[in-house]
């Protein structure tokens, strides 16, 4: 594999782990392995029903299975971290297999015509079903780096190069390989339903062969010339194609316009947990004040809701409503206060109680809302010049 670091940036030496997956192996997935033990296990389950990942992991991957076994049996389910891919795989499916025949020459003409890649930089699979695999070298757009959202990168290719079908055969591009962790049939190897290989196909017998020719050739496995047995690396230099260099950029420049950053609250934590001072009038009164029974429940999810909106995690704020809970003889008990804590803190963001509230409205003593909003200004400044 000497080659292949010089070939792919050297990402390759970081980023070369797989999810290999085969019909008959015990689980089916989860086992994972190097890029280059791949063909080795292809040849141990004689080409029947094999898979991999087309996106490749890095040693990152093991340790999330390594947590996730904790609880469980390991998975690679769920994994979030950054991976990198050698191609970009267009998945054309149809039941009938013609309509998917069409516009894989379609979409391949395209490639050729109108960006003008090289012919060695896309490989063209039938799958040996229902469909046809198109596999562009991810080289075609530059620099392509190891990345986390490198799956929503290649989704939104995908939804851009189907406008480039008639209406009628859009639905030819599969649009649900987006994750991850989706694994893809490997090159020679036989599919379970049809008996059939997939096998690679030339630009010229996509266009001049039909469906039955297809498929009769597809009864024998033919060799790869132009990559690895996995179909996955290239044999070949492919330099960066300038059509594909400004159709990725374009489509970064319009995710970055469309996605949303994670919002996230910036708290200004109390420097003295035992001395509380809460912006809300009406919630400093509760705080310091015995509870009749009928309101408890109401004052304590806000006061909970307030000390999370202050900075204090779960186990503090707990401890907080216990001290007022024995302060002010509320007598609630433990559960009820943990349940109140955890009704409180289960949300990806905080709660706050507006003035509106109707309890916060009967314990504030400010006569109406332009005074409340002078009150907190002077707990901010005041707060600011605290803890700054």
């Amino acid at each position: 594999m000497r080659w292949l670091g010089l070939r792919y940036n050297n990402f390759m030496g970081k980023f070369h782990l797989v999810d290999f997956a085969a019909h008959y192996q015990k689980g089916f997935r989860n086992h994972i392995v190097s890029i280059a033990e791949v063909p080795a296990l292809v040849e141990s389950f004689d080409h029947y029903g094999c898979y991999a990942t087309y996106f490749f992991f890095s040693d990152e991957v093991l340790t999330y299975m390594s947590a996730a076994a904790e609880k469980s049996a390991p998975t690679i389910a769920g994994y979030e971290g950054k991976v990198w891919a050698p191609y970009v795989p267009i998945d054309l499916d149809h039941l009938e297999l013609t309509p998917a025949l069409e516009a894989a020459r379609l979409l391949s003409a395209f490639f050729v015509a109108s960006w003008q890649i090289d012919p060695a930089a896309m490989q063209i699979y039938f799958s040996g079903s229902k469909g046809f695999h198109l596999m562009l070298d991810t080289r075609l757009f530059g620099r392509i780096v190891p990345a986390k959202n490198l799956p929503v990168i290649f989704d939104a290719m995908r939804r851009h190069l189907a406008q480039e079908l008639p209406e009628n055969l859009r639905g030819t591009i599969d649009l649900t390989i987006k994750d991850r962790v989706r694994l893809l049939r490997m090159p020679n190897t036989i599919h379970e339903k049809s008996k059939l290989y997939k096998m690679i196909i030339s630009a010229r017998q996509l266009r001049n062969l039909s469906v039955e020719e297809i498929r009769k050739q597809a009864r024998k496995p033919l060799p790869l010339t132009l990559t690895d047995p996995t179909g996955l690396l290239s044999r070949v230099d492919v330099k960066p194609n300038r059509a594909a260099t400004r159709f990725l950029q374009r489509l970064r420049r319009q995710l970055k316009k469309f996605t949303r950053k994670p919002f996230s609250y910036h708290f200004r934590r109390p420097a003295d947990l035992e001395r509380l001072d809460f912006p809300c009038a009406a919630l400093q009164i509760i705080w310091e004040a015995h509870i009749e029974p009928g309101q408890r429940n109401n004052c304590a999810i806000r006061l909970a809701s307030e000390l999370r909106l202050l900075g204090l995690n779960a186990d503090e704020a707990h401890q907080k409503l216990f001290e007022w809970n024995e302060r002010n003889g509320i007598e609630l008990g433990s559960a009820e206060l943990q349940s109140v804590v955890r009704s409180a803190y289960q949300r990806r963001f905080p709660y706050r109680y507006s003035c509106r509230d109707q309890i916060l409205r009967r314990f504030c003593h400010l006569p109406d809302y332009r005074s409340c909003l002078a009150h907190v200004a002077a707990h901010t400044e005041a707060s600011i010049k605290t803890n700054p």
